[in-house]
Order: structure tokens, then sequence, then C-alpha cells
């Protein structure tokens, strides 16, 4: 090993120096620290002042000084005080200089540093600021009803450097060695377990906790408050502790076994144990986000970790297992192995994306989740790329600051759709051993997405990097086109196939590009799609390509299972046929799903006539399977928001979908049974949920809905208002009443406990029925009395409401910018995203394009800009939709299937 120190010899695959993985210094624009020191390790002591909403901290970090040049060292650090910085050997700092521009501190000494080891300590102090980024303070009620304080971290993406001058990029990992300095009665957490506790005169401790793993900086955790938890422990002895609020830990039992359960499958699967003693999970009342993975603690939302499992719902159910594995497969993908920049940031989301819905599917297979994974991750991510204003999935970030706009449907949901392509193409087997190649490979390390297809291409020899580069550095994705099928001599049909970039809004791509695609198909009296899927033949990246299959030539269903993220689009004769096999289920659930996913946003970019998908749209309405239903109730929801701005088309369309509603409603009931499956839960919920957009104004679910809210509010525990729906019957009962239910639901937003109910009622208020009332509500949201983790789930209610809705909110918005913009200068830009989403959405005129474009332009916000963009992209793509629906013979065709 090299004497200049540890991590000199270490490249970033995380072990000795080695010709594979050392890579030459960035050349592509990226704004790093300089190179002439390396983080080897932090030794942090932090003392707390609560209620001064302060810290106080010591670092010294050893470095490996590597220039011979260097007098000074250049470190991130934003939002704190430094008294006082030295190097050992040479001496105290003669000059410490801030820069609020790059987030930096610069530590000038008065000669040049010796090369190797050295150890540059530093004296400072911090705000623990509300704004849920970096080291902040949340408030709780304790179990006496007192409001009192909290102080817990997220760094990730680049707010480490607000509690602790630090090398604030991903591959600048180090081990941390920590201690806080907290009241007595408090309960302190890190990464690490307990070493030791001092108790001092003053009634404060300081818990002392053992070394990290070499890690990255956004990675590192500290939470401090008063809790009570739930233990469980692996197969491999990890010890796994879920905290819950005190008096409340019965609240995180189906968190823990759900953690039990993920870290015994990951295990398994990557054939390298956990690697850390212990795994907490602690839930903070305060949170941008719905969890973040530091290695060791993780941090929660409380409703995606809290739930009363005798009563939640099965969405909170699926929501909160989904959330749990998720963090739990980053302690591998994005903790163990580390991306090696921000523009690989997929990689950690979209494979732990990917990861939870597996192993969801392999604890609760009833839950069918790879069917609601089409809908839910495979149809969020091909809505946005198929926006001019996408970007690609690896996409070029310069400065860290970017990445917040990253963190989306692109990087989550597409990522982990072409992970599930990539699974299909190389069978399970040879995909868990290139995975397993991977981890080994680059544990402790940091690694690119060339890293993974690389594992992958090494143990299949098939060429996955060429293949899997073009989605992954290409944005968008390809409108597969079949253009005949003409029989064949031997029996089989030659399929006549082309592919194009698809744009939501029907127009012509600027350049042409494209994309190999794995082609699974299955044919009416054929081939089956989903068998031998990695020896399915694979269409090149060129325009046109042919290709023969058994069948008798009725109808076939190109990408069956939906394994690839892309939109197929059939000969128009075609079409009935396929409509045909809805109805009898000759296709499966998931082919399901995707044939009326992909004609609905067919329909939208013109590629289809509207009628005639209306046509198809009516072949669902005697499915049975949940799953399918779901993708029904979004898209007739969808088309709904379209239709808004046209008055005879809207009332049409919304007795066409109350045919198809009602009856189910009337099925399936909505009183729940003791011998309901998950996904009937799951299904009444959604189809009550969507009755305030087409049946508010029905007698009997009007009825309905008062009988059991009334029943609500006269005693809480009863079991008359499910919280299946709560949200629902919510919405109905105001949009059915005025001020005595708004008011009602005011005070339950003050009286029920749990979080989940809470966000219950703050949807419900969106549903205000005069102009009055939800002005009320809007400016309750910001009041200061709702969280500014939940504040934006009124307007985004309300936007969804009603045309009134939308219309108001966004005037709200237009005349508040600044008391917003306020209450989140300081926050993650994700926050006041859901606010412009909940302002600007669903619009479908030009005018109001117009309108919301010329209003950002006079008031722009930079670090919003990508969301605008799409925002104003979509609106214009929901005019035209509009303008061709109109065009069409939409109309006539909803007067005539009404007749019937």
């Amino acid at each position: 090993m090299d004497t200049i120190g540890g991590f000199a010899t270490l490249c970033r695959c995380g072990k000795s120096a080695c010709a594979t993985h050392i890579t030459a210094p960035c050349d592509d624009g990226r704004q790093l620290l300089p190179a002439d020191a390396e983080p080897i390790a932090y030794a942090l002591d932090i003392a707390l002042r609560l209620d001064e909403h302060a810290f106080d901290g010591v670092v010294a970090v050893d470095v490996d000084v590597r220039s011979r040049e260097t007098s000074s060292l250049t470190l991130h650090a934003k939002e704190l005080n430094f008294k006082k910085a030295s190097f050992e050997g040479i001496g105290d700092a003669t000059n410490i200089a801030l820069s609020e521009e790059t987030s930096t501190v610069t530590f000038t000494f008065d000669k040049p540093l010796p090369l190797g080891n050295g150890k540059l300590s530093i004296t400072y102090t911090g705000e623990l600021n509300n704004q849920m980024a970096g080291f902040y303070r949340s408030s709780y009620v304790d179990r006496d009803g007192n409001t009192k304080l909290m102080a817990s971290t997220q760094f990730e993406a680049i707010d480490a450097r607000r509690c602790l001058p630090c090398w604030d990029e991903p591959r600048r990992k180090a081990t941390f060695e920590c201690s806080l300095r907290v009241p007595g009665h408090m309960t302190a957490l890190s990464n690490m377990p307990e070493k030791g506790v001092e108790e001092h005169a003053d009634g404060s401790k300081t818990v002392s906790f053992d070394r990290t793993p070499r890690m990255s900086t956004y990675l590192l955790a500290f939470v401090v408050g008063e809790f009570d938890a739930v233990e469980a422990t692996s197969k491999n002895g990890v010890q796994i502790r879920v905290f819950c609020p005190p008096g409340k830990p019965q609240l995180g039992r189906f968190a823990l076994e759900c953690a039990v359960a993920a870290l015994d499958s990951y295990d398994e699967t990557f054939q390298i144990h956990y690697p850390l003693p212990k795994a907490d999970m602690v839930a903070i009342p305060e949170f941008a986000a719905g969890a973040m993975e530091n290695w060791g603690l993780v941090t929660y939302r409380e409703v995606d970790l809290l739930i009363d499992d005798r009563s939640a719902s099965s969405r909170q159910l699926q929501r909160v297992a989904e959330v749990v594995i998720h963090e739990l497969a980053h302690q591998w993908f994005g903790n163990l192995v580390t991306m090696e920049w921000w523009d690989d940031l997929w990689l950690n989301e979209g494979f732990a994306t990917w990861m939870e819905t597996g192993v969801c599917h392999k604890l609760h297979p009833g839950w069918n989740m790879w069917e609601q994974f089409i809908t839910d991750m495979q149809g969020r991510a091909l809505s946005l790329d198929a926006l001019r204003s996408s970007h690609p999935i690896q996409v070029p970030i310069a400065k860290a600051e970017e990445v917040e706009q990253v963190f989306d449907a692109i990087s989550y949901c597409k990522g982990g759709s072409v992970v599930r392509m990539v699974h299909a193409i190389l069978g399970e087997a040879k995909f868990v051993e290139g995975l397993r190649n991977y981890m080994s490979n680059f544990s402790y390390g940091n690694a690119t997405t060339d890293d993974l297809w690389g594992a992958w291409e090494d143990v299949s020899g098939k060429p996955i990097r060429k293949l899997m580069g073009q989605w992954t550095r290409q944005m968008g994705f390809p409108l597969l086109e079949l253009k005949a099928a003409e029989p064949q001599p031997d029996g089989s049909i030659k399929l006549s196939l082309h592919q194009s970039w698809f744009l939501s809004d029907g127009s012509a791509p600027s350049s042409s590009q494209s994309w190999t695609i794995p082609l699974f198909v299955t044919a009416s009296g054929g081939a089956n799609g989903e068998e031998k899927m990695d020896e399915a033949p694979l269409m090149p990246a060129e325009a046109d390509f042919e290709l023969n299959v058994k069948g008798d030539g009725a109808w076939f269903k190109l990408n069956a299972g939906q394994h690839v993220p892309m939109r197929v689009v059939y000969p128009e004769t075609m079409v009935p046929n396929l409509a045909s096999a809805v109805r009898t289920k000759s296709i499966c659930a998931a082919d399901r799903i995707g044939l009326l996913s992909d004609y609905a946003a067919l329909a939208r970019a013109g590629r289809v006539d509207p009628a005639s998908y209306l046509e198809l749209l009516a072949a669902y309405s005697a499915e049975t399977d949940g799953t399918v239903w779901s993708m029904v109730l979004e898209q007739l929801g969808a088309l709904r928001g379209i239709l808004n701005d046209d008055e005879t088309l809207s009332e049409l369309f919304s007795r066409f979908a109350r045919s198809m509603l009602l009856p189910k409603l009337a099925e399936i009931g909505w009183s729940p049974l003791e011998t309901d499956e998950h996904l009937t839960r799951k299904l009444r919920g959604e189809l009550i949920s969507i009755l305030s957009s087409f049946c508010a104004n029905e007698p009997e679910v009007q009825a309905e809905a008062r009988r059991r809210f009334d029943a609500f509010v006269a005693d809480p525990s009863c079991s008359e208002l499910p919280s299946e729906y709560q949200q629902a019957v919510y919405k109905l009962v105001l949009a059915g009443g005025g001020e005595a239910e708004f008011e009602t639901l005011l005070r339950l937003f003050d009286t029920l406990a749990l979080n989940e109910e809470k966000k219950s009622t703050l949807m419900g208020l969106g549903a205000a029925p005069t102009p009055e009332l939800r002005t009320r509500a809007l400016e309750f949201a910001i009041s200061g009395k709702v969280k500014l983790q939940d504040f934006f789930y009124v307007s985004l209610s309300m936007h969804r409401a009603s045309a009134a809705g939308k219309a108001q909110t966004w005037e709200f918005f237009k005349q508040n910018m600044s008391r917003y913009t306020a209450m989140t200068d300081k926050a993650t830009s994700s926050i006041l995203d859901a606010i412009i989403i909940g302002a600007i959405s669903g619009f479908a005129t030009e005018a109001k394009a117009a309108e919301v474009r010329d209003f950002f332009g006079a008031n722009p916000l930079p670090r919003n800009e990508r969301t605008i963009t799409q925002q104003i992209e979509a609106i214009d793509a929901s005019a035209k939709y509009l303008q061709r629906v109109q065009a069409s013979t939409a109309k006539e065709w909803l007067e005539s299937y009404l007749q019937k």
C-alpha cells in the first residue's frame, strides 16, 4: 500500500488501485472541488442547542494532500459560521473565505501543506433550520399534548455542507466517527451503533458512535428526539428497529415486518450480507420526500412508515411496504456501491424502484405488483418522457445543484422500467449473476452505468452496453407501428414493423433517433410473448424490420407483458379484434393495461381517432381484474380533465363514465367484507375516490357518503368510514355541502391523530364548492397551521376537483407567489414544484398555455424551470387534444353509445 495514505491507493471501486477502474480526471464541465486533497476520515463532534435552533461543531478531517503547491483547502459549506481552522504541523488558517455562490469555504495557510497524510481541524456553528434540508428541526406533539422540537438530517443531494464543512461529492468517500451532545432525556441516533454515553452536570449527555464504513457524505445522518421503538433481528443477526412517536410503538409493526423480510431477501439476492450491525428506521414529523436511505439510519415521512395495520387502507399498506423495501434496496444499490457522479443518479433510484416491486411481489404475490408497475411506474415514465422537455436517464449534470430537478419520473420510473427490460432480455439467472458480480466488484466504491451494463454483458455474452446505451443516453422512447401482417406459405405471419420517436402532442421530432427493441409478441392462435423471453429477437436501431410469428392473424399484441417502455399502434382494422380480446380476457391483465395505456396516449397524440379510442375504452366495461380497473379509472379521470373546458362533451363523457362506474360499484359495494382480498379493497377505494369527479350529484352516492361522514364525525372510531375511501367521502360531502362541512373538516384536521388522516382532510378541503371557501382553504394551507411538507395538498386537490377550482388555484398562485417562494426558499425545489403543479397542470387551451408562459417569463423561478417547462408543454398538448376531440366524431359516438 502506498505510504501517502490509504485513500490514495483505493480506486473508485473501493479496492486497491487497479487499471480496470482508475479513471482520468473529469473534463466534462463538472464543477468539482480541487483535487489537491482527498478526505480519508472525519471525526465530528456536534453539540445541539435545540431551543436556540442552533448547533456547535468541531470536525477533524484526516486528509491526503496530493499537491506540493497548495497552501489552501477548499471544502463545501453552506450557512455555517466559522470560528477557527488549523492544519496539523502548520498552524491556524490565516484566512477563511466563504463563497455563497459556490457553497464553499476556503482555508488559507501561510505555507504549503505537506504531502501525504495530514489533519484539518475546524470549529464552527450552524443553524437548525425549519426547511427540511441539512440539519433541521421539526415539531411534534408528545403524549401529553405538548408541542416539542426534535432534530434530524436530510443531506441528499448536497446538504451535508449545511451540517459540516466537507467534500460533498459522491465520489469523495470517507469514514465518519461522530458524537452528539443532546438533552439527557432524548434519544440520539446515527448511522452506526452507540459506542458510549457521557453524562454532563447540566443534564445533557454526549453519545458517541462507532466508525462508519467508507461512504459518501450524503449518507451521513443524525436524529435526536423522543421515541418508542419496536425491534427484530434478521436471519443474519442484524438488529432492525423502527422508532415511533412516544406511546405509539404499534404503528411501526408492519414496517418492521417488511424490513426484516426485505433484508433477508437482499442478503440472498446479492450474496453480500447487509454490512452494518444495525438497520434503524425513524419517522420524522416534518420531511420533504418520502424517505431517505441514510446507511443504517433510514428516515421517513410519517405516513410512509407508521400505520395501524388493523385499519390502514390497502394503498397505505402497499405504500409503506414499497417505500421500506425501496430504501433498504439502497443499502446495497447506492450506499455500498454509489454512483460516481449525479448524472448516474438513476443507478440508485431506478434499480431501487425495480427492486421495490420485485420484492413486494415476492412477499405479497396477491398484490399483483408487476401489473401495478405498468400503470404506476411505467405509466409515469412514458407520460413525462413523451415531452420534448424530458431528459435522458443519464442526464449531464455540471453543477451538483442541477440534480434537484432530475429526482423525477425519468430517474425513478423510466430507470426502473429499463431495469425490468434488461431482466426480461437476460432472464433471471444471468440477471442475478451479473448483479452479484457488479456488487462484489464495486463494494464500498463508486460505479457508472457502463459498469453495470458491463457486468451483465460479461455474464450473458449479449451486447448490453450498445443496446441499453440507446435507452439511457437518448431521451424519449419509440412508437412501434405494426404496418402489415401477411400470411406466409409456412403458416406463419410476417409482421412489418416501423419505429419512430413518439411525442405526446403528435408533432414530428426535430431529429430522428431509434432504439434496439426487444420484440415480445403474443398472437391470436399462436405465439406467447412471455415464454422464453431471453430468446426474443431484437429489432435493430433502424426504422423498419420484419418478423415472422405463429398465429391466425386475428390480432397481435406487441410488447407482450409490457416489458419495454414504449408505445405500440396497430392497423385500424385490427383494433376491433383487440377489443374483443379484451372482453374475452384472451390477453393477460398486463397486456390489457398496456393496450389501454397506449391507445389513450395515441389518441392524445392524434395517432388514432378519439371515437376509436372510446370504442376500445368501452370494451373494458366488464373488466374483472382490479389492476386493469386502476388503468381504466386513470384514463377516465384523464379524459375528464381534458373535456372540462367543453360543457357538452364533458356532460356526455360523464354519463359514459357513470355507465361504467356505477355497475361496478354496485357489484363491489361500499362496505368491506372480511373475505375481501387486497386488490378488492384497493379497487373499492379507487372506485369511490373517482365518484366525486363523475357522480357527485347522484342522490344515492351523496346519501351514502353523507351517512358515513356523519357517523364518523359522531364517532371517529366507528367502522362506517374506512380509511380506504375517507378522503373521497370528505370530497363528496363538502362538494355537496357548504360552510358547515368545511368547518367540520377543519376540526377533523385538528383532532385526528394520524398524519395520513390529516392529509385526507387537506385533500378534502380541495373540494370546497364556493369561491369564498376555496380561498379560505388555500389561505389555511399557507397559514402556518399546516406543515411545510403537507401544505401543497390543498391546491393539488382543488386544481383537479373542478374547472372552477382549477381557475382559482392558478389565480391564487399568481397573487401569492411571493408568499410561496418565501416559505420554500431554502427547502428542496420539489416542495415548490408541487405547488406549481397544483396551480397550472391540467389546463387544456392555447390561451392558458400562453398565459402561464408569459407569467413565468416575467416571474422566473430558476430552480423550478424544468417543471414549469414540462407543464407548459403538457398544456399545449392537451389543447391540441381537446381540439382533435371536438373535431372528431367523439360527440356522435358518445350520443349513440348512451342511447343503447
